[in-house]
């Protein structure tokens, strides 16, 4: 099961990638920097607004479903719809509030069309209830289905020179797609006569487990994005431009932890419960296969990032080259740190989290406030790599409540425990 889950998962984040790079790429050519700053802009606010509409639920309604027993699964579905339904109507308000304060008119108009979906948000909940049963490749189905359906209505409109409130609308589609699709699924198994059920005990359980996981994803995700939100407003929308493309291509290999994190949280909770050996061994094995993603991020940006964005942008992003591969650097502690944070997760120890992260993004905001007005968008990435290796990895070693943890990152840089363990990711 878990092969078929990784094997959907793979072929939906591939093609995910490829039809993000291809159009992204296009698209970000086609409006040159200044635009491009402020579509990414506006596409910022609604990244925080979507994680903020979760209140952390989906991770830990995952958790929470792996260990409780079937007949208990609708009543905690609910409950956990309920709440995340709420939350989104109240967060594509704030969105459209602060793309409003961000950018005036123009950026309110962008995110009145990008935000609205998250009114119904709350479908993540039974993307957590495949993930909870070890059905995720319904998750990759759906998640691949919506991708293709609005990267064809956006190619569509880059060709036709369309606007950019057309454009903000194509990338809404995916949401809306996924949203129909999973409603539908639900009518179909009869969940959305579960939805009338609510336990407040339940809800109040839920909310107590995922909100300090929200503030510590609230602040990993302050901690990514901060620096393109500060150079748009301390360089302006051109800068903002050039970072974004360059990001666009050295985040491209970020997207393998959530697969990861999908596919083997669910055996990872139950092995801390029952085997502390498997769970250590599975541990090494995960963080082994984030630094080999690392090494190879590196070294590829170092090697063809310069080709790469000349053959991609074009002149007016040459620029581009240095800021990309000096954030290339970040890949290997960003990778590590979303893995640490899943343990500490089933470990219920996600107040570390919280700690760590902020610490970074405090030194990282600091470090932005001094390199972008004399470096722009290259200063800004310098910060990145010395926010991401403090939060997720110096830490990590120093704090004696992770010392575990940080134990088996420095071990895995030498990358022979993944060879060593990782047949105990199938067992």
């Amino acid at each position: 099961m878990v092969l078929r889950n990784l094997s959907w998962l793979t072929l939906s984040q591939v093609v995910r990638m490829a039809t993000g790079f291809l159009v992204g790429t296009w698209l970000t050519r086609s409006l040159g920097p200044e635009k491009s700053g402020v579509l990414s802009t506006a596409v910022l606010i609604g990244i925080w607004m979507g994680h903020a509409s979760e209140l952390g639920l989906k991770q830990a309604l995952v958790k929470e479903l792996a260990v409780r027993p079937a007949a208990a699964a609708g009543l905690v579905f609910a409950s956990a719809f309920r709440v995340m339904l709420l939350s989104g109507l109240g967060c594509t308000l704030l969105g459209c509030l602060l793309a409003w304060a961000s950018g005036g008119v123009e950026m309110l108009q962008l995110g009145f069309v990008l935000y609205a979906p998250l009114v119904l948000n709350a479908y993540q909940s039974v993307l957590a209830r495949w993930d909870a049963a070890q059905q995720s490749q319904r998750t990759a189905k759906l998640t691949l289905a919506a991708n293709l359906f609005s990267s064809a209505i956006r190619a569509v409109m880059i060709w036709q020179g369309a606007s950019l409130g057309w454009l903000a609308f194509s990338l809404a589609l995916e949401s809306v797609a996924g949203i129909l699709i999973a409603l539908a699924w639900c009518v179909r198994r009869g969940w959305l006569s579960q939805l009338r059920q609510w336990d407040a005990g339940i809800a109040r359980g839920l909310l107590h487990e995922s909100l300090p996981l929200l503030a510590a994803q609230a602040g990993t995700l302050l901690l990514l994005k901060s620096d393109q939100m500060m150079l748009f407003h301390l360089r302006g929308a051109a800068e903002a431009g050039i970072y974004a493309a360059a990001t666009r291509l050295s985040e491209l290999v970020y997207a393998s932890a959530p697969l990861m994190i999908t596919s083997f949280m669910p055996l990872l909770s139950r092995a801390y419960h029952e085997d502390g050996g498997l769970y250590r061994n599975r541990q090494q094995a995960l963080f082994g296969i984030c630094t080999l993603l690392g090494y190879a991020a590196v070294l590829l940006w170092c090697v063809a990032g310069g080709w790469i964005v000349q053959l991609l942008y074009g002149p007016a992003f040459s620029a581009a080259a240095s800021v990309l591969w000096v954030h290339s650097l970040a890949t290997l502690p960003l990778l590590h740190g979303e893995m640490r944070g899943i343990l500490l997760v089933i470990e219920r120890k996600t107040a570390w989290s919280i700690r760590c992260v902020l610490l970074g993004l405090v030194f990282n905001v600091l470090l932005n406030l001094w390199l972008i007005p004399a470096h722009g968008a290259v200063g800004a990435a310098w910060a990145t790599v010395a926010g991401y290796t403090l939060a997720w990895f110096i830490t990590s070693q120093l704090l004696p409540a992770l010392r575990p943890l940080g134990g088996l990152q420095l071990a895995s840089l030498g990358i022979a425990p993944l060879f060593r363990h990782w047949r105990t990711l199938f067992s």
